[in-house]
């Protein structure tokens, strides 16, 4: 998370709202280590990290307590608004660039890709 700087493309590509304490890209850094860990409950955000000592793989200063389920909730909502597709691009494009990953070729589109038959 922190080498891709996923809080940073969050945030470039949605604007902080001035009322949040919690910024959309550490909220959103932190629910990807909640999918990643199998338990993407919104209520059980920051206390599932925390009892699975993955507190210390959250953005510096984000505390359990403003994980709660209200704030998540709105940062999924405005990653929806932020359309889905440019945000998952925006972080593909990331992962490439971080890791030098030397594609064979670029799919412009990152909906899933299913091929049937010979």
């Amino acid at each position: 998370m922190r080498r891709l700087e996923v809080a940073t493309v969050l945030d470039r590509l949605i604007p902080p709202h001035p009322a949040h304490e919690l910024a959309t890209g550490r909220g959103g850094a932190a629910l990807g280590l909640a999918i990643l860990d199998g338990h993407p409950a919104l209520y059980k955000g920051g206390h599932r990290l925390a009892e699975r000592g993955m507190g210390a793989l959250l953005p510096p200063g984000l505390t359990r307590a403003s994980l709660h389920d209200d704030r998540l909730g709105h940062i999924l909502e405005a990653r929806f608004a932020a359309n889905l597709h440019t945000v998952l691009s925006a972080l593909a494009l990331q992962a490439l660039a971080g890791y030098a990953l030397p594609p064979p070729w670029l799919h412009p589109d990152t909906t899933p890709m299913a091929l049937y038959g010979a």
